[in-house]
């Protein structure tokens, strides 16, 4: 009987949080309504509650009942304050100086439901597209990811990344996104099925010889406003395959398939001479960084998510979980040297150029400063290890 007493409780907890959620979300719409929500909702519970202690229905039965119930507005909550951080939140504009190239992508957020349903009026807003009924037959949010085409010369051949591209003279960063993506995947952004909830914090790309800018990189976060996707129409040449990513995966506090990325540390790859290379890569070593497999993970073909659209993944993830998140700790942690005073040297450059920067701005550009300061950290690390080499030199010789 106690057990029946206890189930029984929260059960009758579990309803009632559920109406007090559901209760503010329809508030912004009828002052009236969120009173009369959760007094059917507390009803309801006392009646799901008698029947528990009456016997009729198993207790495992109503407990796994409430559970989806509530599993289904946990993650329509969930989603609904992810659109509403990002439409709110204010980016990084990367300071230049000149006119530098510039790129953008999409992020393309959907809410994708159990089966097909039939489109109504076409919300316009976020509060609107919420309110539809199709979304409250359960279902999930995804991420749209592609794999680009490989292609011999391209940099960015065979990555994982959000559709985008670079601009085109006279174009505006959201003139460059909704033509690169419906090129590449003929999806049409500007159209009423789609609804630009907001933008990333900017990228620096740089080149590797001299850490000279190259571009700026521009992230835009869509979200579809239909229940139904398009299909697809793939530019080949540039575009291998798409897929739609569950944010669950990102979400998870369960540890997900991760291969560390090793590459060889040399920025100076441009050199011809064999020997130099070897010498410089032998003093400098490796840089071990994060990498993920996107589901379904046993696919002929992996989707291995890395480097910037990583980055750009992460910050759409911290606007709704950062603490419970395996993939959020996963991103945040720096990349592994095998030569330790170079790790060191990279973090103590980046901290001194963040705090030094955030004396006049409240932007934390951490990650954009950490790749920049690898190639001052290498410099510094071959000057000390020459002045030991010339040091020992000079103790042997005189």
């Amino acid at each position: 009987m106690k057990i029946t007493w206890v189930m029984s409780m929260v059960c009758l907890v579990g309803v009632v949080s559920a109406a007090a959620i559901q209760g503010q979300e329809d508030g912004v719409k009828n002052k009236a309504s969120p009173a009369e929500a959760k007094k059917e909702e507390v009803a309801e519970a006392f009646d799901m509650v008698k029947t528990v202690e009456d016997g009729s229905v198993g207790i495992a039965m109503m407990t796994k009942q409430t559970a989806d119930r509530l599993q289904k507005q946990i993650q329509s909550s969930m989603f609904k304050k992810l659109c509403l951080a990002l439409s709110q939140q204010e980016p990084y504009r990367v300071p230049t100086v000149g006119t530098p190239r510039r790129g953008a992508v999409a992020a393309i957020l959907r809410w994708h439901g159990p089966h097909e349903a039939s489109e109504g009026h076409k919300p316009r807003s976020i509060t609107e597209f919420f309110e539809q009924d199709w979304l409250k037959e359960g279902g999930q949010a995804e991420i749209l990811f592609m794999q680009r085409a490989t292609r011999k010369g391209d940099r960015w051949s065979g990555h994982v990344a959000f559709p985008g591209g670079k601009d085109e003279p006279g174009e505006s960063d959201e003139d460059t996104v909704c033509r690169e993506v419906l090129e590449e995947i003929g999806i049409d952004l500007k159209s009423e099925d789609y609804l630009q909830l907001g933008q990333l914090d900017e990228r620096e790309i740089a080149s590797i010889k001299d850490n000279r800018l190259l571009m700026i990189l521009v992230p835009f976060v869509y979200l579809q406003l239909t229940p139904n996707s398009p299909p697809f129409q793939l530019q080949t040449s540039e575009v291998a395959s798409v897929r739609w990513v569950p944010l669950d995966f990102f979400l998870s506090s369960q540890p997900v398939p991760y291969q560390p990325i090793t590459e060889p540390l040399s920025l100076v790859r441009h050199v011809r001479s064999t020997f130099i290379r070897s010498c410089l890569d032998l003093m400098l070593g490796t840089v071990t960084f994060a990498s993920i497999d996107l589901p379904p993970t046993n696919d002929r073909n992996p989707f291995r998510l890395w480097g910037l659209t990583m980055g750009m993944t992460k910050d759409i993830v911290k606007q709704v979980d950062t603490h419970h998140s395996f993939f959020y700790r996963l991103t945040t942690q720096n990349p592994t040297f095998s030569r330790l005073d170079i790790g060191f040297l990279t973090f103590l450059v980046t901290w001194f150029r963040v705090h030094c920067r955030l004396r006049t701005s409240t932007q934390n550009d951490w990650d954009n400063l950490y790749w920049k300061s690898i190639r001052l950290a290498v410099v510094l690390a071959l000057v000390f290890r020459a002045s030991v080499l010339l040091g020992l030199l000079k103790l042997f010789i005189f």
